[in-house]
């Protein structure tokens, strides 16, 4: 019979095999391997006390003895009266001692253990017997049969109990199995969409430290191998915090000593006095694609009754480890595939500015200003990102404008600057058929509309214009202003100011306008010395 034992060194008895046993009669009492007792006896009162003094202590002692010699412990009788039956307790196929029932019959009545006992005060003796009364057992003169039943009942309840906690335990299984599959659907799902790389990074560490059970979850970029771009280069999730340079080092350490185990691509070490909070293991994983080394997953702290890891932690971490290698490697892809659109992009812009040497870095700085405008009048990050794209592309269409009028050494005629004025309809048209640009193409089309309807090219006016381009417009114009030209040179920066408070509600939107005003330029302004040196080199 192999029962396991609970804290207190008691063991786990088939409930009902207890119960049934009292209603016999019987007191249970759980031994170690050398007779004494690590619980109380099922019965308590006088026979209780008269069951832990030292001279019946010392027959149970006897009697363990004969026990750890048998392979099979067998009933034993140590004194006339007084009937012991042993179920031996293991523990992981080791025995850890006995639980053993304990029954009368009338001849203990008689025995000098119980008539000497309690310091000789007859009351007390009376009292002892009449409770032992209570207990005699009924044997019929077939006590080893009658043991024998006992053993039956005894180990078929406790196979049931085995059995039970055999289907809890695949019941857990599948409950783990389900978990983890449910996690990598959802992993799989949300790692389709790439343009949130740090959300999906957030999401993959908290399902990791839910599914496997993990306090603390962690992902590190390798500095030394990763080409990835990502805003910070350590992430953590769970109930502790750790600083970044700490993981690094740890991670560094852990690579130049030997792990406890590897399982599943996973290494195991030892939770050190550092991160003591992670006792007493943590499992470091490596995130790599295609021969590439992004960083590695650090989870610690584990959870339950086992805080080890197991081969489930591992498989589960293997898993989850591949598809999130995946998700890394399709953001650098579509990382690479970005800047290469926006390199190609600036080529094209570039292409326009330099038929104008006047002009020469005009759509960089006006897709700085819009950005910053963005911005301030709240968009998300994201959203200004696709801002400062379209003022990279806003001026796009002058490639269908002659040279000879862009490039002209003073006033345009009336003819000429309606040739200027067909750029925004000619970039668009140019755009119209690439998909990914299609929300920029308002901007495009409408930056040289004003407040008052008195623009171009539809003469929109107020709310009519896109934000897009009234967020241009302004860019734009103050850029315009700022640099020099063919035919005048640069403003100053307090007199283009006041030309954009004065033009607020009529050229411009007046809560932009406000907030333009309201700009921190300094970027803008080393831009422009920037692309002055430029022009300088190029023209040297």
């Amino acid at each position: 019979m192999n029962l396991e034992l609970i804290d207190d060194n008691r063991a786990k008895l088939p409930p009902v095999f207890v119960k049934r046993s009292v209603e016999l009669g019987f007191i249970e009492w759980c031994l170690d391997l050398n007779g004494l007792g690590v619980s109380e006896p099922t019965c308590s009162g006088p026979i209780g006390r008269w069951l832990v003094s030292k001279q019946v202590r010392d027959l149970f002692v006897e009697s363990a003895e004969l026990w750890a010699s048998q392979d099979t412990p067998t009933l034993v009788e140590p004194v006339a009266g007084m009937r012991l039956l042993p179920f031996p307790i293991e523990y992981r196929g080791r025995r850890m001692g006995f639980s053993v029932l304990i029954a009368f019959t009338d001849e203990i009545l008689g025995s000098d253990i119980v008539l000497k006992s309690s310091n000789q005060d007859q009351l007390e003796i009376s009292i002892l017997l009449h409770a032992i009364k209570g207990h005699f057992v009924d044997w019929g003169g077939a006590g080893e049969q009658f043991y024998r039943t006992l053993a039956w009942m005894y180990n078929d309840l406790g196979m049931r109990q085995s059995s039970d906690r055999m289907v809890g335990g695949y019941t857990e299984q599948l409950t783990l199995a389900y978990e983890t599959i449910t996690t990598l659907h959802m992993l799989g799902r949300e790692m389709g969409s790439i343009d949130d790389p740090c959300s999906n990074i957030g999401q993959t560490l908290e399902m990791i430290g839910v599914t496997i059970g993990y306090r603390w979850t962690s992902f590190l970029v390798d500095l030394n191998d990763a080409v990835i771009s990502l805003p910070q280069n350590f992430y953590q999730d769970g109930e502790v915090s750790f600083d970044e340079e700490l993981i690094r080092e740890e991670v560094n350490k852990f690579e130049r000593s030997q792990p406890i185990a590897v399982s599943d691509g996973s290494a195991v070490y030892a939770a050190d006095e550092t991160l003591i909070d992670l006792d007493p293991q943590i499992l470091v994983h490596p995130v790599q694609a295609h021969g590439r080394r992004y960083g590695w997953l650090v989870v610690g702290g584990k959870q339950g009754e086992d805080s080890y890891v197991s081969s489930h932690d591992t498989k589960t971490l293997d898993s989850i480890a591949g598809i999130f290698s995946s998700f890394i490697e399709n953001s650098r892809l579509f990382e690479e595939q970005r800047l290469a659109f926006i390199g190609t992009v600036r080529a094209l812009s570039g292409a326009i500015d330099a038929k104008d040497r006047y002009t020469r870095g005009h759509s960089d700085r006006v897709a700085m200003l819009s950005q910053q405008l963005a911005l301030a009048a709240g968009y998300s990050t994201e959203q200004a990102e696709r801002v400062r794209l379209c003022g990279i592309l806003h001026d796009v269409g002058k490639i269908g404008v002659p040279e000879a009028v862009l490039c002209k050494n003073g006033r345009l005629t009336d003819e000429e600057f309606d040739l200027i004025k067909l750029h925004p309809e000619i970039g668009a048209d140019l755009l119209k058929d690439l998909t990914s640009l299609e929300d920029i193409l308002p901007g495009v089309l409408h930056h040289h509309e004003r407040w008052d309807g008195n623009g171009y090219p539809a003469k929109l006016a107020g709310e009519d214009i896109p934000e897009l381009g009234r967020i241009l417009a302004l860019a734009d114009t103050f850029d315009a202003m700022s640099s020099n030209r063919a035919y005048r040179s640069a403003m100053p920066r307090e007199k283009v100011l006041g030309e954009i408070e004065k033009c607020s509600g009529t050229q411009f939107e007046p809560r932009l306008a406000e907030l333009f005003l309201e700009l921190d330029f300094t970027a803008y302004d080393e831009a422009v010395k920037d692309h002055a040196a430029q022009d300088v080199r190029n023209a040297a």
